[in-house]
């Protein structure tokens, strides 16, 4: 690589990675992660751990990125935009509006560089991991006994530095580390006491303090204990009513109202088993990210009105403790039939059981509220979330010397069981139909898309009786130059 190529390239690198560091939430594919990462690997249902899938392969199996010819640098910039339709209602009382979520389109910018000089390959990326997003109004029976709406958004970025080496002919390895960042927007309420008492649903229903049997998570802690006298002295009809709200959110289209930071890594190898077969193995290391933290409010609103009671709405700070992205273990194999046809075929389990348990809050009073300054709530929502086993098939044909097309089918169940799932949480999208191509531009240069569809699925909670409805469709577009 010549000096002059060095300062360019990086400058251009610099450029597009300053909006990918701010790169917005991206909605639920396989569970919380993105089905595939790079479009030539999602135009062919994410297979991606024993074929050259572009840079995009710092984010999949680094020790594909042996795959460039010696001595070639290649930077991709890419454009996603996942557009999920979600929706809620009460499965028993079909007389209730359906609620729709408005969170119906997400951009997700990324880029990557590598270069490779003899048997190593080098560089480095900005690449979204995942996450999830709902935006109900505050009209919607979600949104009513909030007076804001009811919300979530989720994302998980990183950077990424990975380093492949060609040991032989046959064999490559490679590892890559990265920092990893998470923010999270929540604006959520629950009515104090259901019609029928403290029933699952109700904030009522955390706390045994309040009759409550803990169906869905748990509640406690001094906050909570100095508001009992309040929410006790209240009739039923009052506690009905009135609607605990937990609110930590921001207008921003990048960054979340709570953030947190950590590293991550990933290993791989892959091995050219005969001149058609290759196998390939990833592991993707359980992130290690610091808890998400930021400003909000906990109040007390009046579901009629919307408005928060007098002398309830107390200013603090929120902490999600301990939220993690999983480990992930993939194996593959890419059988080339002939010099244009390649199939792939990819097994990857996501272990949710480990860090999917519980959502785990805490809210602490700011100083200086008068009566309950420093005191704090904790409150756990159950998840349960079960592992996830992905099977991933796709084909790549080159059609002539510019246009390469691609297809295939990325198959999961839903991790979140029907007792704990939540409609501001509904990762509940199973199985993903794809398609792409890649268009030579020229000598150095090409465009590459891909698009994945996730039909509808359905599921009730068997506690609440509130049924969501999931469906999805991703787009990708890039955007590749060597040199």
């Amino acid at each position: 690589m010549k000096p002059v190529f060095c300062r360019r390239s990086m400058r251009l690198f610099a450029f597009v990675s300053v909006p990918c560091l701010l790169s917005p939430a991206a909605f639920a594919t396989n569970g919380m992660l993105m089905e595939g990462y790079g479009p030539e690997s999602t135009g062919m249902g994410g297979v991606a751990t024993a074929i050259y899938n572009g840079n995009a392969g710092m984010a999949n199996n680094p020790a594909t990125l042996t795959g460039m010819a010696d001595g070639e640098s290649r930077l991709d910039v890419s454009i996603g935009n996942l557009r999920p339709s979600v929706d809620a209602a009460f499965a028993a009382m079909p007389s209730i509006p359906v609620a729709e979520s408005g969170g119906d389109s997400y951009f997700m910018p990324a880029a990557g560089w590598i270069r490779k000089a003899g048997p190593l390959s080098y560089g480095v990326g900005v690449y979204s991991q995942g996450g999830m997003g709902t935006e109900y109004d505050k009209n919607s029976f979600l949104g009513s006994g909030t007076g804001v709406g009811a919300r979530s958004e989720v994302g998980i970025g990183s950077v990424i530095v990975p380093l492949a080496y060609e040991v032989s002919p046959a064999l490559s390895i490679g590892g890559a580390v990265e920092y990893v960042w998470g923010g999270l927007d929540l604006q959520m309420g629950m009515p104090v006491m259901n019609a029928n008492g403290p029933t699952a649903g109700s904030f009522a229903d955390f706390s045994t303090g309040f009759g409550g049997a803990q169906v869905l998570g748990s509640a406690s802690g001094n906050l909570l204990d100095s508001m009992a006298p309040m929410l006790m002295g209240m009739t039923p009809a009052q506690m009905q009513g009135t609607s605990a709200v937990f609110d930590f959110s921001n207008s921003s289209d990048f960054t979340g109202q709570a953030n947190g930071s950590g590293i991550g890594a990933r290993i791989g190898a892959t091995y050219k088993a005969t001149p058609q077969l290759t196998l390939g193995a990833s592991y993707r290391a359980k992130t290690n990210m610091s808890d998400l933290k930021g400003d909000g409010s906990m109040k007390l609103v009046d579901m009629a009105s919307g408005t928060a009671l007098p002398n309830a709405t107390i200013p603090g700070k929120y902490t999600i403790r301990d939220f993690q992205f999983p480990d992930v273990t993939s194996i593959g194999l890419a059988y080339q039939l002939n010099d244009r046809t390649t199939f792939g075929l990819d097994y990857s389990r996501i272990n949710w059981s480990e860090v999917m348990d519980r959502f785990r809050l805490r809210f602490t009073a700011d100083s200086n509220v008068p009566g309950l300054g420093g005191q704090s709530v904790d409150v756990a929502l159950k998840q349960e979330w079960k592992d996830q086993n992905v099977i991933k098939l796709g084909v790549a044909h080159q059609v002539n010397n510019r246009l390469t097309v691609r297809a295939g089918v990325n198959l999961a169940k839903n991790p979140v069981p029907d007792a704990y799932l939540n409609p501001l949480f509904p990762a509940i999208v199973e199985n993903h139909f794809t398609t792409g191509f890649t268009y030579g531009l020229g000598k150095q240069s090409e465009l590459t898309a891909s698009l994945a569809i996730a039909p509808e699925v359905e599921q009730t909670n068997s506690n609440t009786g509130i049924k969501s409805t999931h469906s999805q469709t991703n787009f990708q577009l890039m955007y590749s130059q060597r040199f």
